[in-house]
């Protein structure tokens, strides 16, 4: 099962590729090396919600949290 933080990673990647920017012209506008950049992408170190945030931005993104009932139990 994918957990939130791989779905958030993937989702950001996504983002970056449909808007047409590299890891490295992210890193660059955001002041980050591209190192510190695919470490968070890839899951080495953590992407937070306000990385996240500012690489959205980046792709004319916004993050949108929902809230729903699980109906597993």
């Amino acid at each position: 099962m994918t957990g939130p933080q791989e779905s958030l990673r993937a989702q950001v990647r996504a983002a970056l590729h449909t808007a047409g920017i590299s890891q490295a012209e992210a890193s660059r506008q955001l002041g980050l090396t591209t190192k510190h950049m695919n470490q968070m992408l890839t899951g080495r170190t953590t992407l937070t919600l306000a990385w996240a945030e500012r690489i959205l931005d980046l792709c004319d993104m916004r993050i949108v949290i929902g809230i729903q009932l699980r109906t597993d139990r």
